[in-house]
Parts: C-alpha cells; sequence; structure tokens
C-alpha cells in the first residue's frame, strides 16, 4: 500500500505466482471470500471516510475470525495518512481500538434490533 502523486492511496496484493492486482478494499488468508463479499458490498468509494472504513475493517473481523469477541489486544489496526508532504503509516492505539470495538458493537446490536423490530408482527390491535 502506499500513496503518488498521479492516483493517491493505492493497494495491491500479490500472490505466490508473482501476479499482482489493484484494489480499493481487499482481504487475504483464511475466509478472504466471505470478507471480500462484505466489502463489496459496504465499502463506497468516494463515501466510506477513514472512521467508517475502519469500522467496517472490524466488521469484516468480527463476521470472518474464529473469535467468540473481538479484543482489542488480540487486533492492530493501522492507517495510511499523509502528512506533510509524507506518508505515514499509523497504528491505532489499544485504547483507540476498544472505542471502536464499543462502536462496532453497539452498531452491530442497534441494527440486530431493528431486524428484530422488523420480523416481529405487530400484535396490536387496530382502534375503531
Amino acid at each position: 500500500m502506499g500513496w503518488d502523486n498521479r492516483h493517491g492511496y493505492q493497494l495491491y496484493q500479490s500472490d505466490p505466482s508473482g501476479n499482482y492486482s489493484g484494489w480499493k478494499a481487499t482481504c487475504i488468508g483464511n475466509s478472504s471470500t466471505a470478507a471480500v463479499s462484505i466489502l463489496k458490498q459496504e465499502y463506497k468509494v468516494g463515501e466510506t471516510d477513514l472512521h467508517e472504513a475502519l469500522l467496517l475493517a472490524l466488521k469484516v473481523m468480527s463476521k470472518t475470525l474464529d473469535m467468540t469477541k473481538l479484543n482489542a489486544e488480540k487486533l492492530e489496526l493501522a492507517t495510511l495518512v499523509r502528512k506533510a508532504e509524507h506518508t505515514e503509516i499509523i497504528v491505532k492505539p489499544v485504547e483507540e481500538v476498544k472505542k471502536l470495538i464499543k462502536e462496532h458493537e453497539e452498531r452491530e446490536a442497534a441494527a440486530e434490533a431493528s431486524k428484530q423490530d422488523k420480523s416481529t408482527p405487530s400484535t396490536s390491535k387496530p382502534k375503531a
């Protein structure tokens, strides 16, 4: 991954045969097919800001990793940013990762509650 003056941020993936390809978002390793599927559905070029991208990364990890619950001590998040004409990789501190995990879990709980509300038929009787 990197940044250049012509194309901005770039993300490339290479395979053992030497083939490479550019991506807007991708994953490698176990469950990469499921992870890429989520990214294709939810990553919106030009609409997803850095904060939303971090939450999306946590969503992908929560759905594809073999852990019952995301744990900031076992995850590492990093971002690529431009600062004063140079590119930096910034590893997020554990406390920031904990806050992001909490926000992710709250969003997932709200989404699940919304699904439950939609799937539960109304038991109230119409007023006459």
